[in-house]
């Protein structure tokens, strides 16, 4: 090679290499620009600078991990969710990738605390996989103490949530049985009425005894106020199943007909009490309809969870792992870390914002105490 040429290719590397470090320069400039964004808690901000970071540079991991903390920020997990695992897995920086790691535990920890009340299952599933990252980050950094303590925190929290899971299917089998127990007792009351009602119309051939019917029709009103009471205690007051309301209301209409059935075969009305048989016992069949509605309904809601649940074993996948990237990552960036909060200061935080809910009847801010 001459001289000339020598000299060329040198100048080529020095300028390719002042062309990076500028890039690098400018990169991190913008990146420190979005980090006093983030500081100030403008998050939305912050993550427009990170993009403007990752357009200049794409083969940096940083503007990404940056910008996950900030959708984790504002209660974005599932980006945040997304942008973690593209850091895990691309990121050469092992410290980084322990990180992103825990990161993401905390992330799936966050949605199953509050899935809690609302999906158990699906809390219990974000749970455990939260305790499958805090173990990576673990096996990257066996001294990560947040991490193991975590998992236990975890850990406990799943039992709970099993133990919930498992009285509600008690409660529930009570309230199947209480629910064919009352329909049970609703079809015995729709075949007493007829029957009422046929004796009824046979004592208007015969000399009538309508003030024994009169006693019959009373006793049987009285037993249907009493199945309508037990349907009333079986609904929850808080969360009144809409079907089984009907059917009380039905059930107290099918009251009032058969009062007035009594008074008028009393009366030696024969035909008035007739027809108020009739109607309390076309109620009563109303009131076993709705019962039958409420049941079919549950039993489709019960199917469809079931093939929900089957639907995301199927697709559930095994978090990354860490793959060797390709491009180099820049190294002048200043890094704001993402919220590295432990399970009980997420649990603490979740039960102080449903607390808050409950009072102002809004989402409450979600906090987040520490950066590293």
């Amino acid at each position: 090679m001459s001289v000339r040429r020598y000299k060329i290719v040198l100048f080529l590397l020095l300028l390719a290499a002042v062309a990076q470090s500028v890039r690098a320069e400018s990169v991190g400039q913008v990146v420190n620009e979005g980090n006093k964004f983030y500081r100030q808690g403008q998050y939305k901000e912050a993550i427009k600078e990170y993009d403007k970071a990752g357009t200049e540079s794409p083969e940096a991991v940083e503007p990404r991990f940056n910008k996950a903390d900030g959708y984790f920020r504002l209660g974005d997990l599932q980006q945040a969710i997304d942008l973690y695992k593209a850091v895990a897995a691309e990121s050469k920086d092992m410290k980084l990738v322990e990180k992103a790691k825990y990161n993401l535990g905390d992330c799936f920890f966050q949605q199953g605390t509050k899935q809690k009340d609302s999906d158990a299952q699906k809390a219990v599933d974000n749970m455990q996989s939260a305790i499958g990252w805090w173990r990576q980050a673990l096996d990257i950094d066996p001294a990560d103490e947040k991490a193991a303590k975590n998992i236990e925190v975890a850990r406990l929290t799943i039992k709970d949530i099993i133990d919930q899971i498992n009285k509600q299917k008690q409660q529930q089998q009570q309230q199947q049985q209480q629910q064919k127990q009352t329909q049970e007792d609703l079809k015995k009351l729709l075949e007493q009425q007829k029957s009422l009602a046929n004796k009824t119309q046979q004592a208007q051939q015969q000399p009538p005894d309508y003030n024994e019917i009169s006693k019959e029709q009373s006793a049987l009103k009285d037993h249907t106020e009493q199945v309508k009471q037990q349907m009333q205690q079986q609904n929850d007051p808080n969360n009144p199943d809409p079907k089984q309301q009907q059917a009380a209301e039905q059930l107290e209409k099918a009251t009032d007909k058969q009062k007035d059935a009594a008074e008028k075969l009393k009366k030696y009305d024969a035909a008035g009490g007739k027809k108020s048989q009739d109607e309390a016992a076309k109620d009563i069949e109303k009131a076993l309809k709705s019962l039958s509605d409420q049941q079919n309904q549950n039993q489709q809601k019960k199917q469809q969870e079931n093939q929900q649940q089957n639907s995301q074993q199927q697709n559930q996948q095994e978090p990354n792992q860490p793959q060797e990237p390709n491009q180099a990552q820049q190294q002048q960036q200043e890094q704001q870390a993402a919220p590295d909060t432990t399970a009980e200061e997420i649990l603490d935080r979740e039960q102080k914002q449903k607390e808050q809910r409950q009072i102002l009847q809004s989402p409450g801010f979600q906090k987040v105490d520490k950066d590293w």
